[in-house]
């Protein structure tokens, strides 16, 4: 009987507190995330972001915004890709086709150089395929300030 009172009154004690804690200090309590991965693809540092905004202008069919993300080097050879020749072709076979995300496994930034690298997947979902992924290296580069795709490597 005794433990029970001195475990009541323990508990009873801790809530009082901490209540009272929280009542007299409320302060600011939002802690704002470290985390990079949890901002929003407009909020991260590129050059990464350019390859995202890349595939979602691919998926909707935005040609010259995906254009646009491509050196003028690139873009000449582009439409003539694999990949982008089969996306479509899958889009014209289905129209629920639509780009989700693209996994970076691994990545590399040369700031001094202006050059970056991600070698990753496009995982792509269609209602009557399911999910897909297409591995390629994409190699960036800065051009005056702005970072663009300069090749995309497909990886067998």
């Amino acid at each position: 009987m005794r433990a029970w009172k001195y475990f009541s009154l323990g508990l009873f004690l801790g809530i009082s507190m901490t209540w009272g804690w929280f009542a007299l200090f409320p302060g600011d309590r939002i802690i704002e995330s470290a985390m990079p991965a949890t901002a929003g693809v407009q909020e991260q540092a590129q050059p990464f972001a350019v390859i995202y905004n890349f595939y979602q202008a691919l998926g909707e069919g935005r040609e010259e915004t995906y254009r646009s993300l491509v050196v003028p080097e690139f873009q000449a050879v582009l439409a003539g890709r694999p990949f982008i020749q089969q996306l479509q072709k899958l889009r014209q076979q289905d129209p629920s086709l639509r780009f989700v995300f693209f996994l970076i496994n691994e990545q590399g930034v040369d700031l001094k150089a202006g050059t970056a690298w991600a070698l990753g997947s496009a995982e792509w979902v269609s209602t009557s395929k399911g999910t897909f992924s297409i591995h390629q290296k994409i190699l960036l580069l800065n051009q005056q300030g702005q970072w663009k795709i300069k090749a995309i490597e497909e990886q067998g």
